[in-house]
């Protein structure tokens, strides 16, 4: 009876830690990790173009600089969206911004990876930190930048791969 009574005191403490990581990240812990098999994937396209997509170019400095790029279904267009966080998979590091410039980095809780995204089909992605939006202002090849107000090219199509 003891042993059955510590049992379902550590189930209790295992429950109550996953409420509060959902709680505090929007998720659970094992669902925003990009090998968990819960993880699910998503393209980001640009609502201005069917065929632009968000793309990681990672730089020599290591930061990944984004693009708009045709799509080739390859990791560096693929996503992972958890508790307002953008993580790309195949390089680990997660959509961030500065308030004047947008690139990925190292993932941590500082709050500039944080994003919302609005309802319906085409989203605007909002960066919380700045309040600026993600705007893509050109074509292919071109970079993916801030705008402080919504527009044509600040519309996006997140769909699941």
């Amino acid at each position: 009876m003891e042993l059955k009574g510590h049992l379902a005191r550590l189930a209790g403490a295992g429950a109550a830690g996953a409420f509060a990581s959902t709680l505090l990240f929007g998720t659970t812990a094992s669902a925003q990790t990009a090998s968990s098999p819960r993880a699910v994937h998503y393209q980001v396209v640009n609502g201005n173009s069917r065929n632009a997509y968000l793309q990681v170019v990672i730089t020599q400095s290591g930061q990944g600089r984004l693009v708009l790029a045709t799509c080739d279904r390859s990791a560096k267009q693929v996503w992972t969206i958890a508790g307002g966080v953008f993580k790309n998979p195949a390089t680990n590091q997660c959509l961030d911004g500065d308030g004047s410039a947008v690139y990925t980095q190292r993932c941590n809780t500082d709050g500039y990876q944080k994003w919302t995204t609005t309802s319906g089909s085409r989203k605007y992605i909002r960066h919380v930190k700045s309040g600026n939006y993600l705007h893509a202002g050109g074509g292919i090849g071109d970079r993916v930048g801030f705008r402080p107000s919504t527009g044509t090219a600040s519309r996006w199509v997140i769909g699941r791969v």
